[in-house]
């Protein structure tokens, strides 16, 4: 299967769509200004957050594999290959509420478009993010079901591979 049919299929998965679709806009490649971030100290944060910081990378049902970094003040890039091959990441925001079961994530896909969205970290060391069935201006999932796609962390790293083109905010 091509790679643009792939990414044609996570699309269809929810919260990927827009981030996804947004590949084949027109992006720059990252600067030391903004989205390499890998300096930047974060502020006082709790230990959920500190688990957060990181690499993490999942497939989605259809296959198609990617990688969320999250970095500090609230930054959060989705990283995979576009139909040519080259990283790409897409730049979004995101917040945490810890308070809640499932804890909360929204993700601002935006300036405009937030998904709302649940989240756990296992005993393993794993997160299981509900994607699928989350799209902007849809009420959050109350509980994580069978679908939901689980993370591994991969690295520590929360800034991104320096030939990495960036598709903003």
């Amino acid at each position: 299967m091509s790679n643009s049919k792939m990414i044609g299929k996570a699309i269809a998965t929810g919260i990927c769509f827009g981030i996804l679709a947004s590949f084949n806009a027109s992006p720059g490649p990252a600067s030391a200004a903004e989205p390499t971030i890998g300096e930047v100290a974060a502020p006082a944060a709790s230990n959920i957050d500190q688990q957060l910081l990181g690499q993490w990378q999942g497939t989605v049902p259809s296959g198609q594999s990617f990688t969320f970094v999250f970095a500090p003040e609230g930054k959060l890039f989705l990283m995979a290959k576009g139909p040519d091959g080259a990283a790409r990441a897409k730049e979004m925001r995101y917040k945490v509420n810890l308070g809640q079961q499932p804890m909360h994530l929204d993700v601002g896909l935006s300036s405009t478009e937030t998904v709302e969205t649940i989240f756990e970290l296992t005993p393993e060391g794993q997160m299981r993010l509900q994607l699928q069935g989350t799209n902007p201006g849809q009420a959050r999932p109350n509980s994580l079901n069978e679908q939901a796609t689980v993370f591994k962390k991969v690295s520590e790293a929360t800034a991104l591979p320096a030939d990495t083109q960036v598709i903003g905010y």
